[in-house]
């Protein structure tokens, strides 16, 4: 059985993980996290789509010779 509660302004979720690693649990934390973080932002469409691309380069500077070996080129 799921439950809320809001109480002094913060919701209290309650659910069983029966079932659920440590991981997943953490796992949908986090998501929580990020989806309240977003709410509250005041980036628009486009400052958000510049900023994953600026991620997504960095990211690939960092792990393309995961995917790539140095000597492939």
């Amino acid at each position: 059985m799921i439950s809320v509660e809001t109480i002094d302004q913060q919701i209290h979720l309650t659910f069983p993980t029966d079932g659920m690693e440590p991981e997943e649990v953490n796992d949908f934390v986090r998501w929580l996290q990020a989806e309240a973080v977003a709410r509250r932002s005041r980036l628009t469409e486009a400052e958000a789509a510049k900023l994953a691309d600026e991620i997504n380069r960095d990211w690939w500077q960092k792990n393309r010779e995961r995917f790539i070996p140095a000597d492939a080129d």
